[in-house]
């Protein structure tokens, strides 16, 4: 179900649209530029138009959708014939050859937690954008120019000034941690009336108060959706400092309503607050209505600390409007109560996290053929994300979840039974390809293989999904390839374009789809190393990787091979990360059944054994190559298709686990220091697995600078820079990272004549 098809918004719009009257017939045939469109108010004031659009006006308007996309979500405004949207940072110039006679500037980062982390950002579409959207009114000649404007002008209002009229000049610090947003919405008013005045231009602004309802980001960290989402996933609401200070509350719809009804209106260079003045009231008690309503038995109310400036040192002591100018000038009529406005909103959250866990949590059946019998294999218990590793400041609150691995018995798929949300994982990440020369080696090598194996042409297209510092990209850009990579992981991004690799942030998904095959057309080739493994649907993935691909298109995948897993007992790279173990017997199932097949596999040594798939669509131009029959047999020999072959493979890492727990025990009470080398994700496992922890290891050195200063999540081992080593000599060295054992021993010759090296992994040398 799409948001436009929600009940609770599609009633809303229906509301809206009732409320503006017979004003709305002003928009037929008219051209509406909407900035900011993909944002919460923005897709309001879309869906508005596009309901008027179907069911009411005469002659359709043509609505222009304006969005660079930084916090506007992708994929919940519709492209139509009377709907354009068009990915553009308004800091930036735009030009359109067509008549534009309505612009509503509603562009902003208004969510604190978001303009702090894009301060620049901010204030340049609060400036400069709104400076460029003049202009265009200006050359346009619009019938109407609405400003979106914020409460927040106001600052921290003088009590005898509340209600807050809009004449109030406002108690707001230029330097504040509310700055970056305040000051560029301040200096936009200012540029309206300059604009208005100087060209007699027929500009309107409103200062929204404390607008809430279906459409906001889950992550928004604004109190209302702060509370309810908190309160519907069973966990304490975070209320601020003790809680006195107050809001009044208003309910989307009529947010949008008093929007409209200013646009329309004559009243040209006014100021017009929106909002509602039903009632001022304390956050402590809009919390304690909220659990009331949601009525989780875990959610209760806490007084805490934010993390955010913005909060603690600047959140306002009162907000609340006063309406008589709107009232008398616009016809503006506050509809919603707070509770009925809550009332229509929590179901919606309930529903926007039903969609986001929709492919996350508790797996009840097999994710390639829905088989509900599956069997466990091996359970590591509650465990840390393998590659979140912790920060000092917040050891002991670690998220654990369950790390189970279990077998299908109908296709031979295994797959852990708990998957994690991505963005828990994935937004900020700390691995990088290019780290390790093994790899730098293995992405070269590659780049020349698959070139040759498919005999690309110059200027062929190649996508890598989950393509993080561009390392793979960069070496075909070296053989004449177009590239662009796809990762959601917004710091890894920036280092591949820093790398001269162009690199879309995001998950692969639909969207990100249409906009490569707009830029740069369908794909020669697909690649997603090492990430296959990561995506816990499957199915949309690939059939995003069709869509994608040119008929004539392969996709060519590296994961850790499941039969080199159990032969090896690399048990440690199960990670919640790797939710799925593939074999070739499982994965050409999976890909038959998606309409693919795969037409050859190689077998390469990363990550202690993986293989290299390559798969084609039905109608595919090439043929099935003999390793895929000579893997087929293999893994039928060894009986990957029988469960005991996985229940063995578990009894012997028990007995491994025993065995190392044994030993580093003894070195312990034999007073002898031990410390480790590398932090990759597969020692959260092992070491959370063994129950080795900081009493045992001093610390663990890594080459990987981003991980420096950090710890080992569960065990909270502290992870240096290998510089220590030069005036340290421990008596052992736990190489964690045993995959790169040879070229870690080589790198460190001198180290090694001193401690003794021992790979921590399923070959361990402990004699």
């Amino acid at each position: 179900m799409s948001q436009t098809h929600h009940p609770v918004i599609a009633e809303d719009v229906e509301n809206i649209v009732h409320n503006l009257g017979k004003s709305v017939h002003n928009f037929s045939g008219k051209t509406v530029l909407i900035t900011g469109g993909a944002g919460f108010l923005g897709k309001y004031l879309v869906w508005t138009l596009d309901y008027l659009n179907k069911y009411v006006l005469e002659t359709p308007a043509l609505v222009i959708v304006l969005d660079n996309f930084i916090v506007g979500l992708h994929g919940q405004i519709t492209e139509t014939s009377h709907i354009k949207i068009i990915k553009h940072d308004v800091s930036k110039p735009f030009e359109y050859d067509g008549p534009i006679d309505y612009i509503l500037h509603a562009a902003s980062i208004a969510a604190p937690m978001f303009y702090n982390r894009y301060r620049l950002e901010t204030i340049d579409v609060g400036f400069i954008g709104t400076k460029n959207m003049l202009e265009l009114a200006k050359k346009k000649g619009v019938k109407s120019f609405l400003f979106f404007s914020t409460s927040e002008i106001y600052g921290n209002p003088d009590p005898k000034y509340i209600p807050t009229p809009e004449t109030y000049n406002g108690n707001v610090s230029c330097t504040g941690p509310r700055a970056a947003y305040d000051e560029p919405k301040r200096i936009g008013e200012t540029l309206c009336m300059t604009y208005g005045n100087m060209y007699n231009m027929p500009i309107k602004i409103v200062r929204p108060f404390n607008v809430f309802g279906p459409g906001m980001r889950l992550d928004d960290g604004r109190g209302a959706i702060n509370f309810v989402v908190s309160a519907l996933r069973g966990k304490n609401l975070p209320v601020y400092g003790d809680g006195r200070n107050t809001r009044t509350w208003t309910y989307i719809t009529d947010a949008i309503t008093g929007f409209f009804q200013v646009l329309l209106s004559n009243h040209n260079l006014e100021v017009f607050n929106v909002g509602s003045d039903e009632q001022e009231i304390e956050m402590r008690y809009f919390a304690q209505i909220i659990v009331s309503l949601v009525q989780h038995e875990d959610a209760d109310i806490e007084h805490t600390k934010s993390n955010n400036d913005a909060y603690d040192k600047a959140d306002p002591n009162r907000r609340c409007p006063d309406l008589t100018k709107i009232r008398t000038m616009i016809g503006f009529v506050p509809r919603v109560s707070l509770i009925n406005g809550l009332r229509r909103f929590i179901p919606w959250v309930e529903y926007a996290i039903s969609q986001e866990q929709a492919c996350t949590g508790e797996q009840s059946a097999c994710r390639i053929c829905e088989n509900k019998k599956l069997r466990e294999v091996i359970s590591f218990g509650n465990v840390p994300l393998a590659n979140n590793l912790a920060e000092k400041d917040s050891l002991g609150s670690e998220l654990q979840f369950p790390l189970t691995l279990q077998f299908c018995p109908r296709c031979k798929f295994c797959q852990l039974s708990y998957i994690v949300s991505p963005q828990k994982m994935f937004d900020h990440y700390l691995y990088l390809t290019s780290t390790t020369q093994t790899f730098r080696k293995h992405f070269q090598d590659m780049a020349v293989h698959v070139k040759n194996t498919l005999k690309l042409k110059p200027a062929s297209l190649v996508v890598d999904v989950g393509s993080n510092d561009g390392l793979l990209l960069k070496h075909l850009q070296k053989l004449g390839m177009r590239t662009i990579g796809v990762d959601p992981a917004e710091n890894i991004c920036q280092i591949a374009r820093e790398n001269g690799v162009d690199t879309i942030y995001g998950y692969f998904n639909k969207r990100v789809v249409d906009e490569i095959k707009h830029i740069k057309g369908a794909a020669d080739l697909v690649t997603s190393n090492n990430v296959f493994a990561h995506v816990g649907n499957i199915k949309d993935f690939t059939e995003n990787v069709k869509d994608l691909l040119k008929d004539t298109g392969v996709f060519v995948i590296e994961v850790q091979y499941l039969l080199d897993t159990l032969n090896d007992l690399t048990f440690d790279n199960i990670y919640h990360e790797h939710v799925s173990y593939y074999s070739v017997h499982s994965i050409t199932n999976f890909f038959k059944r998606m309409g693919m097949n795969v037409f050859r596999v190689e077998h390469v040594d990363t990550h202690g054994g993986s293989i290299r798939v390559f798969a084609q669509k039905k109608t595919g131009p090439y043929k099935i190559d003999a390793s895929v029959d000579k893997f087929m047999k293999k893994e039928k020999r060894v009986g990957i298709d029988k469960f005991v072959t996985y229940k063995q493979f578990a009894n012997k890492i028990y007995i491994l686990r025993e065995k190392i727990h044994a030993f580093t025990k003894k070195a312990k009470s034999e007073g002898k220091r031990i410390i480790g080398y590398g932090a990759p994700a597969k020692a959260t496992t092992l070491l959370n697995f063994f129950k080795i922890n900081h009493e045992h290891i001093d610390y663990i050195v890594e080459d990987n600078d981003l991980k420096v200063g950090k710890y080992i999540p569960g065990v909270h081992i502290p992870i240096v820079n290998k510089d220590i080593l030069r005036t340290d000599t421990p008596d052992y060295v736990y190489i964690l990272a045993w995959n790169f054992a040879d070229e870690i021993i080589k790198n460190n010759k001198a180290l090694a004549k001193k401690s003794k090296f021992i790979v921590l992994g399923p070959t361990a040398r402990l004699d």
